[in-house]
């Protein structure tokens, strides 16, 4: 087979083996039985304890939890001679890579710990330098931290400074909830470059008798050139520019915000809309008369359809937005009466295009109008339709979320995110400049607290307050002056702050291979899905044992996916976009969904977009603590997905049709 990243004989990996084989930043992870993956769900020990990796949200890389470990007992031991009353005795800590995101987790550890009187637990934040010094900064600093430190000169690229947590034991569940619903944890090779390279890890050590007159020096650092992530960044904006553009409406690539995770592109912007909406007082009775006096608002977030769960959770319990869920068969005339007549009132929607596992495509047309409207931002995320190479839904929506870590990327070894913002959208002037370098600090720290029917203290008319009222107001000082942008890529060094600071959260090396796994990414996106269309068409929706495939073509929503799948242009050499290389399968029962899962001669285990197939039993890993609740959406238990890959068909269809014999020949 010629396309690269393909796994030739996925029959011979192992339990918890990394995938790809081999490869120590692997992000996803071998579950080749329905019981292993059970076994995952469960936590159980013969699972956990075999895997070597995992998806790094759900999975905190080992190599960082060494880290952790190491940064701790260095403090400690720096501490060691000091009276300082800071205990370390039953702690661990998250790392991060900016300081506003340690604001962010240390807020969240304050809101979740549970204290009595006779237990005080403080949570300060230590800054990590390269040099093995570690700042403590107290719990009763508030202000923002400094990516690197204040002194000059800076350090080399990648030796920047990161930020500790500590927080006790105990509380593992909920930093790990923090680290997987918001991807702000840091990558497995910038944990690696400082095992490997910081110098205080490598103490000099007196001579021997078998040893040189001179100590052993620290390895010397692989070093990172500006001017090469500089460029490679400028490359990923242009190409996701390019994917995102049609003849009528370019994008420009200033308009392409990067991030290391796809769940931190998401934060970032909900993050932004929330610092509008608590920037805006509350109207009085009249709505007329704003008053200084009214308590902020609690930010109210709409979810049309069944998103992914960490959208869900980073947006309710992290962001403390009001939660309204709406599924797919949520009639949008319905939904509109809500909004005219005031019972709904909300400052954001997100939806997903095509939504994942099911494969719906929600009427994002009538949810643009409805949020033109009414006053709300609607932003998409469009990881499941090829990040722009097989539907571009930007031109109907304010934002576009996109996770780069699937098909982007494709190798299934490096994380990243994308924002793309509509140049066309309402208060474009306003997020740009609010992404660029403006108020950020609406997060964690913004309160967000819900009373107990889920409505937020002081809420009032949608169009009088929040979101619209703030766009509406400083859209007019903003003016056009940012949309002019559009016709380059430069920014102030003041708009370019908060830009900056989380690209330099995303570690060179990280950049280095999403830039070049990237260069391919839609001839691979519609590769893939024409595969999976083929294996749908030909050899799953014919088959006796399936009782339903979701797949967008000849779905109950097809007319509304080929609105806004990629047609060719006259300089399109690419062709056009596909029906996307997700597949999802419920069989007729739950014990030929296991046959099927365990006969499936291909990679197993979490995420999608994968160059090579990679087949899931994905409520299991999604949803194994809400199974019920995912089952009231469609969502069941005995769920096949499938992210077909770039192999050859007739290497598909031979492994598929074994599968399949396995589910027909299956007795209960």
């Amino acid at each position: 087979m010629g396309e690269k990243g393909i796994i030739e004989h996925p029959e011979l990996l192992k339990l918890g083996e990394p995938l790809p084989p081999g490869n120590p930043h692997g992000i996803s992870v071998h579950l080749p039985t329905w019981e292993d993956t059970l076994g995952w769900a469960k936590r159980d020990p013969r699972v956990v304890d075999t895997m070597k990796t995992g998806y790094p949200r759900f999975f905190i890389p080992r190599v960082v939890e060494r880290l952790a470990d190491r940064l701790l007992e260095h403090f400690a031991q720096l501490r060691s001679h000091s009276d300082n009353d800071f205990d370390l005795k039953n702690k661990h800590a998250l790392i991060v890579s900016t300081g506003h995101h340690a604001l962010m987790c240390r807020q969240f550890f304050r809101q979740k710990f549970d204290s009595t009187p006779d237990q005080k637990v403080t949570f300060p934040i230590l800054i990590v330098h390269w040099d093995g010094t570690i700042s403590l900064v107290p719990e009763h600093h508030q202000h923002h931290l400094p990516t690197i430190k204040a002194q000059p000169p800076q350090p080399p690229l990648g030796q920047e400074d990161i930020f500790l947590v500590p927080y006790p034991i105990d509380m593992f569940p909920f930093a790990k909830s923090f680290w997987q619903h918001t991807g702000f944890g840091i990558s497995s090779r910038r944990a690696t470059y400082w095992m490997d390279f910081a110098p205080f890890f490598f103490p000099s050590s007196p001579p021997t008798s078998t040893s040189s007159d001179h100590p052993p020096k620290p390895p010397t650092p692989i070093t990172f050139n500006q001017g090469d992530t500089t460029t490679a960044l400028s490359l990923l904006r242009t190409r996701l520019a390019k994917s995102y553009s049609t003849p009528f409406s370019p994008v420009s690539p200033s308009d392409i915000f990067l991030y290391p995770t796809g769940m931190s592109s998401t934060a970032a912007l909900s993050s932004a809309i929330k610092s509008l909406v608590l920037s805006t007082p509350s109207s009085t009775p009249n709505h007329l008369v704003p008053s200084a006096h009214s308590p902020p608002r609690t930010p109210t977030v709409a979810l049309y359809g069944f998103l992914y769960v960490d959208t869900l959770k980073l947006l309710s319990t992290l962001l403390g937005f009001t939660l309204h869920l709406f599924p797919y068969s949520t009639p949008l005339s319905s939904l509109s009466q809500s909004l005219a007549s005031g019972d709904l009132q909300i400052d954001l929607l997100v939806t997903e295009f095509p939504g994942n596992p099911l494969m719906q495509s929600p009427d994002v047309s009538e949810l643009y109008e409805l949020s033109r409207r009414h006053g709300f931002a609607l932003v998409v995320d469009d990881t499941v339709g090829g990040t722009g190479a097989n539907v571009n839904v930007l031109g109907k929506s304010d934002a576009v979320v996109s996770s780069l870590t699937k098909m982007v990327s494709g190798g299934c070894d490096v994380m990243g995110g994308c924002l793309v913002l509509n140049p066309g959208g309402n208060g474009y002037g306003v997020l740009k400049g609010m992404l660029e370098g403006g108020d950020m600090n609406g997060g964690m720290d913004g309160g967000g607290t819900m009373d107990g029917d889920g409505k937020g203290a002081g809420e009032e008319r949608k169009r009088d307050s929040g979101y619209a009222a703030d766009i509406e107001s400083k859209d007019k000082a903003v003016g056009n002056g940012i949309k002019e942008e559009i016709k380059g890529e430069t920014t102030s060094k003041k708009q370019g702050a908060q830009r900056r600071e989380e690209e330099r959260a995303w570690f060179p090396a990280d950049i280095a291979v999403m830039e070049r796994n990237s260069r391919d990414f839609v001839h691979r996106v519609r590769k893939a899905s024409a595969n999976a269309e083929w294996l749908v068409h030909n050899l799953l929706r014919p088959h006796a044992s399936v009782q339903e495939v979701y797949y967008p073509k000849e779905s109950l929503t097809e007319d509304i996916y080929e609105q806004f799948r990629v047609k060719p242009t006259a300089d399109e050499n690419e062709g056009e976009g596909g029906y996307g290389f997700l597949v999802s399968i419920k069989f007729l029962t739950p014990a030929k969904a296991r046959a099927f899962y365990d006969a499936m001669a291909v990679a197993k285990g979490p995420s999608l977009g994968t160059n090579f197939t990679l087949c899931s039993a994905y409520t299991l890993l999604a949803h194994y603590r809400e199974l019920e609740w995912a089952a009231e959406f469609g969502v069941v238990e005995d769920l096949v997905r499938i992210s077909v890959g770039l192999e050859d068909k007739e290497w598909l269809g031979e492994r598929v049709s074994r599968a399949l014999k396995a589910a027909w020949e299956c007795e209960e």
